[in-house]
């Protein structure tokens, strides 16, 4: 959950004024370590936009993204990723993992300078990196060799974030995590997310299914329109009370109603 004054830690990732011109009004939020931060809103809300925006990977109109009170670089993906950022997208297969490699390989793509030696790959290391990384989140089968595109929709999501978690990040933004995994995957995925935040990852949460916002986040932005409406705790939300919000988009007066 959010800290409260007297603990005042510094949030390790701040928005300012972030926007886009056509997608999303300016917004401003903190998160913090160990936080799990959740957009709610329908399709076309700018959720996904404000979390590609934050990652660089589109360049905002106005604002700027802040990562333990440094600016990045606006639109610049590079500058996020060594600022402790890391992005699991929708479209994971498309967007994030390399389907014809190993498990290996991919978990280690992001961090692949850290196994080079006077311009030489060291196989093993990485390998042995990868492999860890991967135990760590109990990604099955255990096979590294195993191509990426073999593995069940659950253990290549977890192939994504323990990519991450081998580059050291800080903050995840995650948008529909659970998308195409079954069931008992979605319970394990939860279980996952919800430990990395334990242990002081700082989550920023998009996803489509209300339940998984709401029993996955500490406190959650409401979106429509591309507007922040409300900003509440999880806890003293429900999904009568967001659809109200998402489909009435009455402006919560304490965050101001912005043009």
């Amino acid at each position: 959950p959010a800290p409260t004054s007297a603990s005042a830690p510094t949030p390790v990732l701040t928005a300012q004024g972030l926007a886009r011109s056509g997608e999303f009004a300016p917004l401003d939020f903190d998160l913090y370590p160990g936080e799990i931060l959740g957009l709610a809103g329908l399709v076309g809300s700018g959720r996904s936009e404000i979390l590609e925006t934050v990652f660089g990977a589109r360049r905002p109109t106005a604002g700027r993204v802040l990562v333990d009170g440094r600016p990045l670089r606006p639109g610049s993906v590079p500058a996020a990723v060594r600022a402790g950022l890391g992005l699991a997208p929708e479209e994971r297969k498309s967007q994030a993992l390399l389907l014809l490699e190993s498990v290996s390989r991919n978990v280690s793509v992001s961090s692949l300078p850290r196994f080079s030696r006077a311009g030489w790959l060291d196989r093993v290391a990485e390998h042995s990196a990868a492999r860890a990384a991967a135990r760590d989140l109990s990604l099955r089968p255990d096979d590294p060799d195993r191509p990426v595109r073999t593995l069940s929709g659950g253990n290549q999501q977890k192939a994504v974030l323990a990519r991450w978690l081998l580059r050291g990040c800080r903050v995840l933004l995650l948008d529909e995590p659970t998308r195409g995994v079954d069931v008992g995957a979605r319970a394990e995925l939860y279980a996952l997310v919800r430990r990395l935040a334990d242990n002081g990852l700082a989550v920023l949460l998009v996803s489509s299914e209300l339940p998984e916002v709401l029993g996955l986040a500490d406190r959650v932005l409401v979106l429509r329109e591309g507007r922040v409406v409300h900003e509440d705790s999880a806890a003293a939300l429900d999904e009568h009370r967001v659809l109200d919000l998402v489909m009435a988009g009455s402006a919560d007066p304490s965050r101001g109603d912005r043009p």
